[in-house]
Parts: C-alpha cells; structure tokens; sequence
C-alpha cells in the first residue's frame, strides 16, 4: 500500500516543498542503498551531508534543511515525531481490524468496544472494560475490574492483575505483567514454624 507525499504531509501536519504526488511505499535510512519509493527523515542538522547521497524518494525534515534537500520533502516541526506516524502507517504495529477471536474467553459481565481487537486465546475477567481501538495480543490475560484505554496495544502475553487502570494509547510489550506485588514481602513476626510471609500489595494502580 502506498501513499503520496501530499497525503501523508495531511497526516502529519507537514507541508511538500517538490512533487506531492511522490509515491511512497515505505520508510527507510537516509543512507539506505535501496531508497526508490521510500521516505527517509533528518532529525540534526550535523547529517546534512547524507542529504546530497540519498537515494529515498522524499525526506523527512525542518524548515531549516530544506534548502539542501535535493528531492522531495515533507517539511515538519518535529520530524522524528513525524517518521514514527509514518511508519506505523507502513507497519501497523500488533494488527490491524477488530474483532474477538473464537478462542478468547470473555467474563459475560465484560465490556469490550466493538472496534477493539481480542487475539488467541486472550482471557477478559469480569466488569473489565477494553475500550475503543484497544488491541491485545495473543494470550493476554485482563483480570476482573481491569480498564484497558483506548487505542492501546498489549503485546503477545501481557497479564494485568485485579483492578489495573491502563491509560489511552498506552503500548505494552510481551510478557509484561502490572498489578502484581510491588514491594517484596513483610514477615508477620511469628516466631514458630508457621510464620507467614504478607506481600505488600502494588501501588501501581
């Protein structure tokens, strides 16, 4: 899938100083050998040189560095800010769609937005909310009276305990697990052979 310089420059705010209808097809380095159709960014001025050898078909940059940018450009107050919009554009990171798979287990007392996205095997425990845009991977498990915030991304194998509260647009990797004891343990002072050891609950709610 590929977009034109102009479309892209109305999805990050940028204005095209050259040919806005420049077909990209993908993101890649300024130095990259294999740059046809690509769009490269410079965040320093100090790379400057790469400009004049670049093979990409459009760059990424500032109102400073225009002027030595011998092809297409895609002008931005931030533009590393803006190549991250970019690529995931590219490469949606953790899917695309919504949908629950059939093998998900989901607490008939939970509330999953219809434009979320619940993968394999994912469990959903009871009066958890997962909002619009959400995300999980493979495996995640939500434990009761969790919030998941929009248009966030759980990885494959992200368990949140009871309770969790996970803001919008959060982005969570693999294997994470939040809501679990925080802060070690504190012996109950018994002295015999039955003295138990009392986890500090977490903070991080």
């Amino acid at each position: 899938m590929g977009y034109r310089l102009h479309e892209l420059a109305e999805k990050v705010g940028g204005r095209v100083v050259g040919d806005g209808d420049t077909l990209i097809e993908g993101v890649a380095t300024l130095e990259s050998a294999h740059g046809e159709g690509r769009i490269g960014f410079l965040t320093n001025s100090r790379y400057r040189r790469h400009l004049a050898e670049t093979s990409v078909s459009a760059v990424i940059l500032a109102e400073a560095d225009v002027e030595f940018c011998p092809v297409a450009a895609l002008v931005v107050e931030r533009p590393h800010l803006a190549y991250a919009h970019i690529s995931r554009l590219f490469a949606p990171y953790g899917g695309v769609g919504s949908g629950i798979h059939s093998s998900a287990v989901i607490d008939d007392s939970a509330e999953v937005d219809s434009t979320a996205l619940i993968g394999p095997n994912c469990v959903i425990g009871a009066r958890s909310r997962i909002e619009a845009g959400v995300r999980l991977g493979a495996n995640c498990v939500i434990g009761d009276d969790c919030h998941v915030g929009e248009d966030s991304l759980l990885h494959a194998n992200v368990s949140l305990y009871y309770g969790c509260r996970i803001g919008a647009r959060a982005l969570i990797h693999s294997g994470a697990v939040i809501g679990s004891d925080g802060f070690g343990f504190a012996n109950d002072g018994a002295r015999s052979g039955t003295e138990r050891l009392v986890p500090w609950p977490t903070l991080c709610r």
